[in-house]
């Protein structure tokens, strides 16, 4: 199932885009000749007035077939100076009109990312998330660079400003710095009630393109739920338990809990404090062999506010400017030494990702669910838009160039220039889908052994 509805999902993502370039040709007045969702050989199709609507094999892609592809063969193969301008062909009408058809597919996927967080915004939704204090990661993991430490940060800090934007909760953190590395950012902390400036640099992590300061989230080791019949559970721990110390040694936190259980079955005392006693109840856990517990600690619960129609329809505006300014900045970082194969994803694993993301969000309710796969095809939907407008000939943003330059130069474009130029579209193409592939076969192979 996880495939089947990451293919649905990318199916309407692609429908979305083919169907601009569709609107936009018939009100250009080129007709269409046939609308295929999927590539490949043909699995079903239908004719309704002049054009052949068709379901193919391959989900990842679709195509708007338009009058005058023939136009384009004859003029290379006969060497003519010239597209010849067939009434109703894609050559025939002006250059503009065909800027506007190859844009209208990109801008349609702009349109839909945008009524995706419109959507979202006018329903809202519940998020879970620490708040604003950290744990530096190093004293969990000595090797892993901090640069929250670096910068005078301690563990226990809560982080209220980064670069002016206010920090309520520690996923607003990571938003914020991860496509921020190597600038320097000033930061505002509160330790023991009192504020204090830093200054520090986010590392970019070479694996994703991320920056990261180098901090954990804080969560307090209070029990929100106990598996049944693990090991927590059968020394009697219950929801609502807040544990306070192992084996005599303090607990201020889920990693500090994490640090005093020991590898290897053992048994070991918990404390806990119990609403309505006033004293720490003494429990013996007998700590299984791989440490699993069957504890789950509480996250504050957040809500996202709602909007009426139009506030929330400027807010997803807003905020797919926003994220097509963030995308701009992640393929920026693609030039600063990242692990591409590790950063770009392939079809394979955007299907898996998508129908991931679907399963898990509608298993945790209706709105938890439309939330995030909107977000999701949204994310998606804004780098198709940028993706395809890229100025390489194959891609929307190439026939776009080539229209343009017709337009100044005030004359067509040689077919032969046009042809040629196609072959460092289809080399850009062929290494990026040689990237995206290599990235899923790892992600599949790791998968597969992790289970």
């Amino acid at each position: 199932m996880t495939i089947l509805w990451g293919i649905l999902c990318l199916g309407l993502i692609v429908f979305v885009h083919e169907l601009g370039h569709f609107i936009a040709a018939r009100l250009c007045g080129v007709k269409v000749e046939s609308f295929s969702i999927g590539m490949g050989p043909v699995l079903a199709h239908k004719t309704i007035g002049e054009t052949d609507y068709r379901l193919s094999l391959l989900p990842f892609g679709g195509y708007c077939g338009m009058k005058g592809e023939q136009g384009f063969r004859d003029a290379l193969e006969q060497n003519l100076p010239a597209i010849p301008k067939e009434e109703g062909s894609f050559y025939g009408v002006h250059p503009l009109k065909r800027a506007i058809i190859a844009f209208s597919g990109p801008a349609m996927n702009l349109v839909f990312a945008a009524i995706s967080l419109s959507i979202i915004a006018m329903t809202g939704y519940t998020f879970y998330a620490a708040d604003n204090k950290v744990i530096l990661a190093d004293e969990v993991y000595p090797e892993m660079d901090s640069a929250a430490k670096k910068a005078g940060i301690q563990t226990g800090d809560k982080i209220l400003f980064i670069d002016g934007e206010e920090i309520t909760d520690f996923s607003q953190i990571s938003q914020v710095v991860a496509v921020r590395s190597g600038e320097e950012l000033e930061v505002i902390i509160e330790r023991d009630g009192v504020q204090q400036n830093v200054l520090l640099s986010p590392v970019m992590d070479t694996s994703t393109g991320q920056g990261k300061i180098g901090v954990m989230n804080w969560v307090s080791p209070l029990v929100h739920s106990v598996t049944v019949g693990a090991a927590a559970y059968r020394a009697g721990i219950q929801a609502g338990d807040l544990i306070v110390a192992v084996n005599g040694q303090a607990v201020e936190n889920t990693v500090d809990l994490q640090q005093l259980i020991p590898q290897g079955a053992s048994i070991i005392e918990f404390q806990v404090q119990r609403e309505g006693l006033s004293e720490p109840v003494s429990l013996g856990v007998s700590v299984p062999a791989d440490g699993n517990l069957g504890l789950m600690f509480s996250v504050p619960a957040r809500e996202a506010p709602r909007y009426s129609f139009l506030p929330a329809l400027w807010q997803g505006i807003k905020e797919t400017g926003e994220l097509v300014a963030l995308t701009f900045k992640s393929i920026r970082l693609l030039f600063k030494g990242i692990d591409v194969t590790q950063a770009v994803s392939g079809p394979v694993r955007i299907t898996v990702m998508l129908g991931d993301t679907v399963q898990s969000g509608f298993a945790a309710g209706f709105r938890a669910g439309l939330t995030s796969t909107l977000n999701f095809l949204a994310l998606i939907s804004v780098s198709l838009f940028i993706m395809n407008l890229l100025p390489i000939p194959v891609l929307d943003g190439g026939l776009i160039l080539f229209a343009l330059i017709e337009t100044v130069i005030r004359r067509p474009v040689h077919p032969k220039v046009m042809y040629y130029t196609q072959f460092i579209g289809i080399a850009f193409i062929i290494v990026l889908f040689g990237i995206a592939l290599f990235s899923d076969a790892r992600y599949l192979f790791s998968d597969f052994f992790r289970r």
